[in-house]
């Protein structure tokens, strides 16, 4: 439902005042932004705003939501205890949740009154497409372990900057344009003259320009700014790839497990986000595996940059070691060697027409311009040099003979400067061919991600009724609330196996004949499981108006617009708690279908009034065709004595003693019967664990159960 037909602003919910609003306003960028994050339940998004607490953010979108669907969460649950057991389910639910999405998500599914059906069909078709696949995947744990990855994708860090990169201008509009778009990650700046530009730009291994003011001048050897079109046209990923590559980087493991969650589903048969082919899926993940943790390349993607680094790194101890070994060769050379002279050499250096070290110099030449030229060959071959790296090698000895052999550094060090050039060129050739790769994916990518998210949500309540064997109640038209093989979830969570229990209240397929009354009363011996039943009773309903499926083999369950649930009360209440409760029950007296569970009420006040008091509520209940109302009482005879309307009593009653002396309960309720406490059980059992004067004692009071 459109936020336009709810809510013309921020200020209509309550608890947003102006400084909040604006805060939200500036977290999302907008106000229709914030309003749309409020309505999607993006709780981890608000709680992010300074001021929003987890508790507020769910309250708004509690809001929100009650807003655009027409019916908030009070509208079911009426009584404080309906909330809390409705609160304990949810609790249970969220720990098959296997993101934080879905956790949060989750609070906002509450039950609906009967009246909104169409919500309920709803939330039923919603789960129901994940309840097959539950039963083939809640058991993966690979594949829940891939859930467990996926969250909410990070932004680029608002730290990151491009230090070795710069944009220059001389045009006041392209700059401002550049700035706008750029300058959050890289230096941009602007120039007056044609020095200051090659000023400027000899400080950074990549210049960019947007315009041509200075590019028709003959440029610096070495300096070779890119000239891109308008700032505003040109492509993110050509002008900063590294903030591409950062945000791939960043959420990695979220979006491999994102496309190997897509990859399972359909293995599995079950369709999902067609919008990425298998091919692409596929391109996808190998592309990504391209890029390392840091937003670099991994190494291996670009021979000619590891080819490059690994000449940089190399090239002093490579050449050191050539040197060494050349002069080496030399001095052994120069060792083992001898001049001689010809006469005619001879007459020459006594007459002057040569020197001797001209002669010298003339043999060494031969010595020294071989070894040079091993030493070139050594550094090509071991440095992996191309053919314009091997040219340079030829400055990088002097031409005059030097021993012992040496480079010259300034040749040197520009040999570093040029190959540090080519890499840092190569490498930024690489990060703009993977993040175009990467950039065509990016929103693909943020709705796979939103979608496995979502995903989560409905499979997290599949897994949990597939843990609890849970099915769909049957929707009948009649007010009534019928089950077999019903277990109570809390007691099966915290023991693993129990007794199911079949009851049913009113006029479903499951109550025996003559026995449909809407309004009964149930008794029973001490710890027989009445509690657990009328516990068992409230899940059923919450789940089945949640729109959910309930923990029984069988359920039918009739209209409910309104649930009261009413736990037992800790002592007699004052005369102010009396009449707090008195009064929850005065809407007894509206004609909606109302289910009323309540256990062991009589403990409000004394028996006597409390039978008399309890008789009158029943009376109500039962004027209305619509409603249904189940009793936990002890005082059930007493309370029929108060009133001349038909109320069904059912029981829970102790069979006997097993072989360990414990009481063997029925949990099954027997239909109208009155069930008897067991108060000669417990005294045989003591009579049967003792001896002496302490077992004479109980055969007394035993004796006192005879007719």
């Amino acid at each position: 439902m459109a936020i336009s037909q709810q809510l013309s602003g921020l200020r209509e919910l309550n608890g947003i005042g102006e400084r909040v609003a604006g805060r939200l306003v500036e977290h999302f960028g907008s106000e229709d932004a914030a309003l749309q994050a409020i309505l999607e339940g993006d709780i981890a998004s608000l709680s992010e705003v300074n001021g929003v607490s987890h508790t507020f953010a769910l309250s708004l979108a509690r809001d929100v939501r009650a807003r655009a669907e027409g019916c908030s969460i009070s509208d079911f649950l009426k009584t404080k205890e309906a909330l809390d057991l409705y609160s304990h389910l949810l609790e249970l639910i969220k720990t098959f949740a296997h993101t934080s999405h879905a956790r949060d998500r989750l609070d906002l599914f509450y039950p609906f009154p009967a009246s909104r059906m169409d919500l309920i069909e709803e939330r039923r078709a919603f789960v129901a497409e994940y309840l097959e696949l539950a039963g083939i995947l809640s058991a993966n744990t690979e594949f829940l372990s891939l859930l467990s990855k996926v969250k909410k994708l990070k932004p680029v860090p608002g730290n990151l900057r491009v230090r070795d990169r710069i944009i220059i201008s001389g045009d006041r509009k392209t700059l401002d344009a550049a700035k706008e778009r750029f300058q959050a990650f890289l230096s941009v700046q602007a120039v007056e003259d044609f020095s200051e530009f090659v000023d400027l730009a000899r400080g950074y291994s990549s210049v960019i320009v947007f315009d041509d003011t200075y590019l028709s001048f003959d440029l610096p050897e070495g300096l070779e700014p890119e000239l891109f079109p308008d700032p505003l046209k040109a492509e993110f990923w050509q002008i900063l790839p590294e903030v591409e590559l950062a945000f791939f980087a960043k959420n990695m493991d979220c979006i491999l497990a994102c496309l190997n969650i897509a990859s399972t589903l359909r293995t599995s048969g079950f369709g999902f986000f067609e919008e990425l082919s298998d091919g692409e899926l596929e391109i996808l993940k190998t592309t990504l595996l391209k890029v390392g943790e840091d937003g670099k390349p991994v190494e291996g993607f670009d021979s000619e940059i590891d080819r490059l680094g690994a000449s940089l790194e190399n090239l002093d101890p490579v050449l050191t070691s050539a040197l060494n070994e050349a002069n080496q060769r030399m001095n052994l050379t120069l060792e083992s060697s001898s001049l001689t002279l010809s006469g005619q050499e001879l007459i020459k250096i006594v007459s002057g027409g040569i020197e001797i070290k001209d002669l010298l110099a003339k043999e060494l030449q031969k010595v020294y311009m071989g070894e040079i030229e091993a030493v070139k060959e050594e550094l090509s071959e071991r440095l992996d040099f191309q053919k314009q790296e091997k040219l340079m090698l030829d400055s990088l000895f002097p031409d005059e003979i030097s021993y012992p052999l040496r480079a010259e550094q300034a040749q040197l060090q520009l040999l570093r400067q040029k190959l540090n050039m080519s890499l840092e060129k190569t490498r930024l050739s690489s990060k703009r061919e993977l993040a175009k790769a990467l950039s065509t994916f990016r929103q693909t990518v943020e709705r796979l991600v939103r979608e496995v998210l979502d995903f989560d949500l409905g499979f997290s309540i599949a897994c949990f009724a597939a843990k609890f064997q849970l099915n769909m109640p049957v929707i009948i038209s009649e007010a009534g609330i019928g089950f077999e093989a019903g277990e109570n979830l809390f007691l099966k969570a915290r023991y693993g196996e129990i007794d199911p229990v079949s009851y049913s209240v009113g006029k479903t397929g499951l109550s025996p004949e003559g026995l449909e009354n809407r309004v009964v009363l149930l008794s029973g011996v001490n710890s027989g499981g009445k509690t657990s039943l009328l516990e068992l009773l409230a899940q059923c309903v919450v789940l089945g108006h949640m729109g959910f499926p309930v923990p029984a083999r069988e359920l039918e369950l009739g209209p409910v617009e309104e649930f009261y649930y009413f736990g037992k009360s800790k002592g007699t209440l004052d005369a102010g708690a009396f009449e707090t409760t008195l009064k929850q029950f005065s809407v007894l007296s509206e004609s909606s279908g109302k289910l009323v569970l309540a256990d062991e009420l009589e403990s409000i006040t004394e028996p006597g009034a409390s039978a008399r008091i309890i008789a009158g509520i029943l009376e109500y209940l039962t004027r209305s065709e619509e409603s249904l109302g189940v009793f936990v009482s002890h005082l059930s005879e007493l309370i029929l004595e108060n009133t001349g309307t038909d109320i069904r009593v059912d029981g829970i009653e102790a069979d006997g003693l097993d072989s360990s002396l414990e009481l063997v309960v029925n949990r099954n309720p027997i239909y109208n019967r009155v069930a008897r406490s067991t108060p000669e059980l417990i005294v045989e059992r003591l009579l049967r664990k003792t001896t002496g004067k302490e077992q004479e004692f109980y055969a007394h009071l035993k004796d006192k159960f005879k007719n």
